[in-house]
């Protein structure tokens, strides 16, 4: 298996499990917080969509962002601040954050997934090591330690977001494993 595969199929692991979370909620369910030291659930989709579209197209590309070209207009926010990603926000940001419709919210974090999943098709393993990103605490790191920054962000994140829902609903399927040992088994029943 590429690098590549590996990566784009763990971030459409990460989305797939989202979406699965966020599946039914209401418009007051994506905005609870457990405490004013909380995030809700629309706030880290958001951050999602955020910090992959950062990454992919600022970090990575030097190019314009999705947020810039339409995307931040679409979920109630100014498109001048392009650095803005949800990080480093303390109790008062995260009690004014006002969350964008959860479809809105789904579409952004679909378009950005799709253009890191682009990205990385065209990456060959040993970009992986030798491509430069710009690190935000200073100098460059790789696409690789870049890959793992976004794949130990995007677990912890989606994690609060199923407890979230979890705090809200209850538990749900516990048969569920994520997605990826339901789709290989399907895949085969398929495939004969």
């Amino acid at each position: 298996m590429r690098i590549s595969d590996f990566v784009s199929g763990c971030l459409e692991q990460h989305y797939n499990s989202m979406l699965r979370s966020v599946d039914g909620l209401s418009a007051e369910e994506m905005s609870w917080m457990p405490t004013p030291e909380s995030s809700s659930i629309g706030f880290l989709v958001w951050h999602y969509g955020r910090t992959l579209d950062r990454w992919i197209h600022s970090r990575l590309q030097d190019v314009p962002q999705l947020w810039e070209q339409g995307w931040a207009t679409r979920l109630g926010h100014e498109a001048t601040d392009s650095g803005e990603t949800g990080y480093g926000y303390g109790p008062d940001r995260l009690a004014a954050f006002q969350t964008p419709d959860a479809a809105i919210l789904l579409e952004y974090a679909a378009a950005t997934l799709e253009a890191a999943s682009t990205y990385l098709a065209s990456s060959t393993d040993a970009d992986f090591d030798t491509t430069p990103v710009v690190n935000p605490r200073g100098g460059t790191m790789t696409l690789g330690n870049l890959c793992q920054q976004l794949l130990w962000e995007f677990n912890q994140h989606g994690g609060q977001i199923a407890y979230l829902r979890g705090m809200q609903r209850g538990l749900e399927d516990s048969s569920y494993s994520g997605g990826l040992l339901e789709g290989l088994a399907a895949r085969e029943a398929r495939n004969g």
